[in-house]
């Protein structure tokens, strides 16, 4: 990465985050997986074709709302960014911008990282849902 003008600025057991050293050529994330979990995110994953970059795989919507989650949890420095990205993220689902070849949120999944990243009052913030009921399956109260 290095070769190609970047900077590592994070780096994990779990990802290691370049960014371009000139600015234009934007941020790289490597996600290194060796769970169940991370797993799933890159079976999930979606092949998207574009005139410009051809095919590359992107992950579903729940899961990058995941993994930014979990950037939060592993460096609230990066909060201010990660923040603004889910933001505009909901934003552009809350105007059907996201494309259909996309699966709909999986809030439950949502929940349960949220819960486990310290990160439930962000996604209450940012998704404006309330938590399930009592007996925990998902029904909303009135």
């Amino acid at each position: 990465m290095k070769r190609l003008g970047y900077t590592c600025y994070q780096k994990t057991d779990t990802f290691v985050q370049f960014e371009s050293e000139l600015g234009a050529l934007g941020y790289i994330d490597f996600m290194f997986v060796n769970t169940s979990a991370g797993i799933a995110i890159l079976e999930r994953r979606v092949e998207i074709e574009d005139e410009l970059l051809g095919k590359y795989p992107v992950v579903q919507p729940t899961d990058y709302l995941i993994l930014k989650m979990m950037a939060i949890a592993n460096n609230p420095e990066r909060s201010v960014k990660d923040k603004a990205d889910i933001a505009s993220f909901i934003n552009l689902l809350q105007k059907g911008q996201v494309p259909n070849v996309f699966e709909p949120l999986d809030m439950e999944r949502i929940r349960l990282f949220a819960d486990r990243f310290g990160q439930k009052n962000l996604i209450e913030k940012y998704m404006g849902l309330p938590e399930p009921d009592k007996a925990g399956n998902g029904l909303f109260e009135l």
